[in-house]
């Protein structure tokens, strides 16, 4: 990329960057997809955020790995948005179970690859994130481990979870586009992206 990472863009340029529509651009930032904020009414991004989008896998150029230039999923691998996941939980645990699942698996996102894939546990954290009352993401929380969607451990006072690997979902990611995140139709680079593995291996 070159302009300098310390640079803040407005939404056009960033459009021009990415080769994404500023529509599609607005709604990965109310989605948290794209780090970004408002100045005024208008929405800023700064230019060190973008490498995510723009980091080419070793042995080819950008243009080659990703034609579109935009990472298969950052923050949240997006096949799991059509695997069938979203409507199962929502009808057979809570219909606030995905959104809480969903942050989980953000926030397991966020903490790279931590011991034992431990990742600090703040209920109080989520439910101001997403939106619910602490109690309702609670219930939701102790759902998700009763199903095996997750686990919680306590260590020295300190609560966590774990995402369990790898994810239970009604459709496999064979049988999703890869236009949708999944590998059905995509090129066998793609299949060495380490976000479409993450929460396909056992940990």
């Amino acid at each position: 990329m070159q302009k300098d990472e310390s640079t803040i863009l407005s939404l056009k340029e960033v459009s021009e960057i990415l080769k994404v529509n500023t529509e599609v651009l607005r709604r990965w930032l109310r989605e948290g997809r794209l780090p970004g904020f408002k100045l005024g009414s208008y929405w800023r991004v700064n230019a060190a955020d973008l490498e995510p989008f723009l980091r080419p896998t070793t042995g080819a150029s950008s243009k080659e790995k990703n034609p579109s230039g935009v990472s298969m999923c950052y923050k949240f691998p997006k096949w799991l948005e059509f695997s069938g996941l979203p409507e199962t939980m929502n009808k057979s645990i809570d219909p606030a179970a995905w959104a809480v699942f969903k942050k989980l698996v953000e926030l397991d996102f966020e903490a790279g690859r931590p011991e034992n894939r431990l990742v600090s546990l703040e209920l109080s954290e989520i439910s101001t994130r997403i939106g619910l009352e602490e109690d309702r993401v609670e219930k939701v929380f102790r759902k998700l481990c009763d199903d095996n969607y997750v686990t919680k451990t306590s260590r020295k006072g300190e609560n966590y979870f774990s995402i369990v690997t790898p994810i239970r979902t009604p459709r496999l990611i064979l049988d999703i586009d890869y236009e949708k995140g999944g590998v059905k139709g995509a090129p066998d680079y793609a299949l060495e992206n380490p976000c479409l593995r993450r929460f396909l291996e056992s940990y």
